[in-house]
């Protein structure tokens, strides 16, 4: 079996190598994820919280904007501007920032140690574009086992 680290691991595994990960990567990895999942004071009553969660809301927000315009042109050949339009350019970038959004604000605020807090902001935010049925599952709390 052949052994794979550094950046060119996911290269090989694409042309048909075994990826593998070494002990001190899933220990580095596994330290991350009980990190950024752990059980945090609330935004009210810790300062520093609240600057976190504002923080990853200004990025997000700024990312997912700065993100919509490329999405949209490569995907459906649309340009344009909210202001000037056309019509289906604002229509399609409205439809396309809560996705992005969602995802963005995911990732950021699990980069930031979050991932519990802006995950459940995610479900909240997707829900609200689903009919009830399909949402409400989304927005069910998870058992104490699978956390």
């Amino acid at each position: 079996k052949m052994v794979l680290l550094g950046p060119f691991s996911r290269l090989a595994t694409r042309l048909g190598g075994q990826r593998r990960w070494s002990s001190s990567q899933e220990g580095w990895r596994q330290r991350f994820w009980a990190w950024t999942t752990q059980p945090r004071p609330s935004w009210r009553e810790d300062p520093r919280e609240a600057a976190v969660i504002c923080t990853v809301f200004a990025i997000t927000g700024t990312t997912s904007v700065a993100v919509v315009r490329p999405v949209l042109k490569a995907a459906t050949g649309i340009e344009g501007t909210m202001r000037e339009g056309p019509w289906s350019y604002r229509l399609a970038s409205l439809l396309a920032v809560s996705p992005i959004y969602s995802v963005v604000l995911v990732a950021t605020g699990t980069a930031f140690g979050r991932h519990r807090f802006f995950a459940a902001m995610a479900q909240k935010i997707v829900a609200r574009f689903l009919p009830w049925k399909l949402s409400r599952p989304l927005c069910q709390r998870p058992h104490k086992t699978d956390i």
